[in-house]
């Protein structure tokens, strides 16, 4: 009902008001129209003696305290504070929601600094990227219930006690040391299947054993993978000392079994041999892993030997021809060798025969004649002349 005014006529006791029943009436219905909508019924519901149930009545520039009350689309504006200090929200879902502009502006949470001259915004994603998930905020025994700091993709932070799998190295990115400088850098191979294993090793410490007790650099991916170390320019792969009598830089090579090795060790520090060494150049038929050219020994110089008892051509790449001869003559022939090379022929077994050594190239002649058990010749191979005889024990050189 619509508010009802009193006419009181143009003067005073001029006859031209309301009658004193009609002005009571309009009272009587503004104050029923008044308690109806303060108790929530129908005016019909407000009779002689009902009291008001409202607590109270809030008006709009009063300062008041409301307790229980639904707001439906509530416009707030200016500050909003609370008398105990902290503002609880209690949604029926438990989410309170900050909605963007629908113009190109997300819901944001600003968190001020104590003096509100600055604050920082937890801002949504873009609408373009559809983000409808739950991010979670770290706590409990999971940083140990300490107070700590969220991390930024973008700032410079230390992380401590962080377990990091499968984390992903921009092509050329690196891990700094403490002043920033690069460190360890990882470079991308396109569609890449090999890769390093890093162990770790408990005690010990020890490579040539069959499980191994010291730590690991190793290959892995593909069945067979070699591993390379790659010095920059003319620089060397160096294996450093960590110093004391006979602890030269040292690489041990182990057996198959990794239950032992042997070791190439550096001069001692009194020699002051900084020099080089090549390995000498494989034979040219038969080797391979499982038949490799053996190196001579500071201990025993022992020759690599084959056994002649047909008309062959003797092998360059054994240091010794051992013959055996039947009760005819033998020929045999020697192909040229390398500038420096030395080969030894001698007869072991005599069954009669005279065995007939034709180089291909020989300094001293054209033929060597073995006739007898021991008789021996040392050849050299020499630049433009050939084989040339060192040594001769018996031998008939023609």
């Amino acid at each position: 009902m619509a508010y009802q005014k009193v006419d009181i006529g143009t003067n005073a006791n001029d006859g031209t008001g309301d009658t004193l029943r009609v002005g009571a009436d309009k009272i009587n219905e503004n104050f029923e129209d008044l308690f109806a909508k303060i108790n929530g019924v129908a005016n019909n519901a407000i009779s002689d003696g009902t009291a008001l149930t409202s607590a109270g009545v809030v008006l709009t520039t009063s300062t008041q305290t409301l307790t229980n009350k639904t707001l439906t689309a509530p416009v707030l504006g200016g500050t909003t504070t609370t008398a105990s200090g902290n503002l609880i929200v209690d949604p029926a879902t438990q989410i309170v929601e900050v909605r963007g502009d629908a113009n190109g502006v997300e819901g944001q949470i600003q968190l001020n600094c104590h003096v509100n001259t600055h604050g920082q915004k937890i801002t949504a994603a873009d609408h373009s990227v559809n983000a409808t998930n739950t991010l979670t905020l770290p706590g409990g025994t999971t940083i140990g219930n300490a107070d700590a700091t969220l991390v930024s993709d973008t700032g410079t932070q230390t992380l401590s006690g962080k377990t990091l799998t499968a984390p992903k190295i921009a092509d050329g990115g690196f891990i700094a040391d403490a002043n920033g400088a690069e460190q360890i850098i990882f470079q991308t191979t396109a569609s890449a299947v090999n890769e390093i294993e890093i162990t770790n090793a408990a005690t010990g410490g020890a490579a040539s054993a069959g499980a191994s007790t010291a730590p690991i650099i190793g290959a892995s991916g593909e069945t067979n993978v070699d591993l390379a170390l790659l010095p920059k320019g003319t620089g060397h792969v160096a294996i450093r000392s960590t110093g004391g009598s006979n602890n030269q830089g040292a690489i041990r090579l182990n057996c198959e079994q990794n239950t032992h090795g042997q070791t190439l060790m550096s001069q001692p520090h009194s020699s002051g041999d900084s020099g080089f060494f090549m390995l000498p150049k494989a034979s040219t038929s038969g080797n391979a892993r499982a038949t490799p050219d053996v190196l001579l020994s500071g201990d025993k110089t022992v020759g690599t030997v084959e056994a002649i008892n047909t008309a062959t051509a003797l092998s360059v790449d054994t240091l010794v021809s051992e013959v055996t001869t039947g009760s005819s003559a033998l020929a045999i022939s020697l192909p040229n060798g390398v500038v420096g090379q030395i080969k030894i022929i001698t007869m072991v077994v005599d069954g009669g025969g005279t065995a007939t050594l034709t180089p291909a190239t020989f300094a001293n002649g054209t033929t060597i004649d073995f006739a007898d058990v021991n008789d021996t010749v040392m050849l050299l191979y020499a630049n433009t002349i050939g084989w040339v005889v060192v040594s001769n024990s018996g031998a008939t050189i023609s």
